[in-house]
């Protein structure tokens, strides 16, 4: 900060240009209120970075301003720097909230779409309220943000309630400093705001007195309801009703993957899961993410909403459409997935929704509110104690991410699965929200239609293009073709480098550490597959310390939604038999053969050291899930079945050994599969030979990574990689690492699976360019 420049009387002027989420989140009014408390003159007005300020007043009352400024910031804002300059005082009298400005780069944040606030909620209840059970009404606190964002500065004209003049009575509450509502963008009612309707599939609308009464009471009937909320629209039945949720899996293609279940409050999720302090405060932020939780015995819950699972995906309603219907005490709880077929991109809009999903729902809750970008839910969970990202969505997107340095304008394109994006600019990296699976030309466009969004908002142009090494990606392929069009730089990535340096970064991590990439697929610099790796990482490269061993994942990609095959290709590796393994395997004979012969010719066979094929082909031999129909589902049931089976220490055969030196360190599992055979048929409980496995398998990690710090030094563990959301796993891992004298690393602002890679590329091809200036 300059020298103070103080004018008659010993007053002061400043101009403060504030940067961060300080705008759509009450930032305006609070600076408006500040000042008058605080007896300030001067302005405050939205620029394309931010907020500019000019106050002028007695020194100490603009020193306390300042001071105050950060301490009691809205709760939805966020500050990232001030930048104070001093300026000669003027005498002027009164505070203004100006006009807009638009010019500059823009280094702003859009704030992220937020629930319903406790306020908002009493006034939708309150028959004696002018927005009594109208279902769009929201303030500075709350409300809907991202999503009907075209660009910044956040104003009303920049988002898609442009549309809707507001009444004279909502104009007066938008222009009153001592409205709730001052500058609340998306602000309206019933006489001047979005409507909502019942509408069938051809788009005729149901006549009705209450589009919302009649809605709740189709659920409560066993109906299959689309349901546009605030990012897109979701399928909806009641979650206790056992054949409605099977008429859902049926029409929707989703046969065996958990659904989400939404209820009114904290008090009906209480009843409906077994609650942490730490789940229960993820329930309640203001993101309202899923959080995956214990699901209580007699719950009244569907089986079918989470068939073989002990956890349950559960969120609190957040927006008023939501608590309106499920304020019917009929209602217990919904089922409330996206609305899509398996696979697909959410459906957005009304016509979009009764096209794509004319043949899965009775009828739709329409809403006339413009959504500007799809979003589906975030989820989280509680993992080894503290809150973890499983899917980065409404609620935290597009909040940026903090880098450990300063990076160009680049592109991360993100891997094929859990697909997101990051576009870097300085200090941050703004990571999209989860855009599903790159499978198919749909997933593609969606991709590409966020993209160009994105790009527009925060008017980025980027330099380089970072990607995953694996040849088959299409996210690879796509950026290949995008780079060349515009002349850009390419910068290739491996897997597990960029999960490792994901988790540095958000640790601002310095100088080397040894990173545990645990994963599915993972496109090696050998050609093979990893996934099971001790690597030596530093933010622009990394050395591969050692490796689980490498087994023939035969069928290639068939291998992850039949793993029987990679039971069966594990057991023989381990020294069994042809007959004993197949028939451990549950394969027939043919079944055997065809696979023996591809395994020895290396047809269609190509080698893995993938933790998650290793626990695939685990749940094969010890729950007999031969086939799965979701991804991870085998890995999931095989930390299930030992969820309450108390931590012991694990038989020294199942604990991988690490055998080789330098380049060729490998941790051997054979013993592990011959110790897993022999207590199956000793009548050992399947719990606790589920149990011995994952303790094993962490102790073989931890005792490499000592066996690299003896080594290298370092004592600095990351953990990353799609199998740290096994809450088991992690926390063996983290407690053995700790008790070895580590200091260990874990994820918690972006997920650790492949929803997180982009931000690691984006990382390590930022440091790379860093490095070469």
């Amino acid at each position: 900060m300059s020298t103070e420049a103080k004018g008659p009387g010993g007053r002061r002027r400043v101009r403060a240009s504030v940067r961060g989420v300080v705008q759509g989140v009450g930032f305006r009014p609070f600076v408006y209120r500040l000042a008058a408390e605080e007896s300030l003159c001067g302005s405050i007005g939205n620029d394309t970075e931010g907020v500019t300020i000019e106050l002028e007043g007695e020194a100490g009352r603009v020193a306390g301003f300042l001071l105050r400024l950060r301490s009691e910031l809205p709760p939805m804002a966020r500050i990232d720097d001030v930048f104070v300059d001093e300026l000669d005082a003027t005498g002027e009298t009164g505070f203004r909230i100006i006009a807009s400005e638009v010019h500059g780069a823009v280094a702003t944040g859009i704030p992220a779409d937020t629930a319903t606030c406790e306020d908002c909620l009493r006034e939708l209840f309150d028959p004696k309220d002018r927005r009594y059970r109208y279902p769009f009404l929201n303030c500075t606190n709350c409300g809907p943000r991202f999503t009907i964002t075209r660009q910044i500065p956040y104003d009303r004209p920049q988002t898609s309630m442009a549309a809707f003049t507001m009444c004279a009575v909502c104009q007066a509450e938008y222009d009153d400093p001592g409205n709730r509502r001052f500058h609340a963008q998306p602000n309206a009612c019933a006489v001047c705001g979005p409507r909502v309707w019942l509408a069938r599939a051809d788009g005729s609308e149901i006549a009705c007195t209450d589009p919302v009464v009649e809605a709740a009471g189709r659920l409560a009937v066993g109906g299959v309801l689309a349901i546009k909320g605030i990012g897109g629209f979701h399928l909806s039945v009641d979650a206790c009703d056992e054949d409605a949720v099977k008429t859902l899996r049926a029409r929707k293609r989703r046969y065996g993957k958990p659904l989400a279940i939404m209820v009114r409050d904290l008090q009906r999720a209480r009843e409906i899961c077994v609650l942490t302090q730490d789940e229960e405060a993820l329930l309640t932020s203001a993101a309202r993410p899923i959080v995956l939780a214990r699901a209580r015995a007699g719950n009244g819950v569907a089986e079918s909403v989470a068939p073989g699972l002990p956890w349950l995906g559960v969120f609190l309603a957040y927006a008023p459409l939501h608590h309106l219907l499920l304020g019917d005490e009929q209602l217990r709880a919904l089922v409330m997935t996206s609305a899509n077929l398996s696979e697909e991109p959410i459906a957005m809009d009304n016509d979009e929704a009764r096209s794509r999903l004319g043949e899965i729902a009775d009828a739709f809750v329409m809403h006339d509110r413009a959504i500007l970008q799809r979003c589906d839910d975030s989820v989280m969970a509680v993992v080894d104690g503290a809150p973890q990202v499983v899917r980065r969505a409404r609620g935290y997107v597009p909040l940026g991410i903090e880098l450990p340095f300063d990076a160009q304008q680049l592109l991360a394109v993100g891997g094929h699965l859990k697909n997101a994006f990051a576009l870097t600019r300085g200090r941050f990296a703004y990571q999209s929200q989860h855009l599903g699976d790159l499978e198919n030309l749909t997933g593609l466009e969606f991709f590409e239609e966020s993209l160009a969004h994105w790009m527009r908002t925060f008017e980025i142009e980027p330099e380089a293009v970072a990607h995953d090494l694996h040849p088959g990606y299409l996210s690879t392929t796509w950026s290949q073709g995008w780079a060349k069009d515009r002349g850009l730089r390419l910068i290739g990535v491996q897997h597990h480098h960029a999960h490792i340096a994901a988790c540095m970064a958000e640790h601002k991590s310095k100088g080397a550490v040894i990173g545990l990439a645990l994963d599915g697929t993972g496109y090696g610099t050998d050609g093979h597959i990893w996934g099971g790796e001790v690597l030596i990482c530093e933010y622009d490269g990394f050395e591969r310390f050692a490796h689980l061993e490498y087994v023939a994942m035969a069928g290639g990609d068939a291998a992850v939604k039949q793993p029987w095959r990679m039971a069966f290709a594990h057991l023989r590796a381990a020294g069994l038999g042809m007959e004993e393994a197949a028939a451990l395997a549950g394969v027939s004979e043919h079944e055997a053969s065809v696979l023996e012969r591809m395994i020895q010719r290396g047809v269609n066979a190509p080698m893995t050291s993938s933790l998650g094929r290793l626990f695939d082909a685990a749940a094969v031999l010890v729950l007999g899930r031969g086939v799965v129909d979701y991804d991870a589902q085998a890995a999931i049931e095989l930390e299930g079945v030992a969820v309450d089976e108390p931590e012991v220490a694990s038989p020294a055969e199942y604990v991988p050994q690490l055998q080789g030196m330098e380049s060729a360190r490998v941790l051997r599992v054979g013993a592990l599969w011959r110790a897993a055979v022999n207590d199956l048929r000793g009548g050992v409980p399947k719990p606790v030979i589920a149990a011995r496995f994952h303790a094993g398998v962490a102790e073989g990690f931890v005792r490499a990574a000592v066996v690299a710090r003896e080594q290298l030094g370092t004592t600095q563990v990351a953990l990353s990689g799609g199998c740290l959301h096994n809450k088991r796993l992690a926390r063996l891992l983290r407690e053995g690492l700790e008790r070895a004298g580590f200091s260990v690393h874990a994820h918690r602002r972006v997920s650790p699976g492949d929803g997180g890679l982009s931000y690691g590329q984006a990382v390590v091809a930022a440091a790379r360019m860093r490095a070469e200036s």
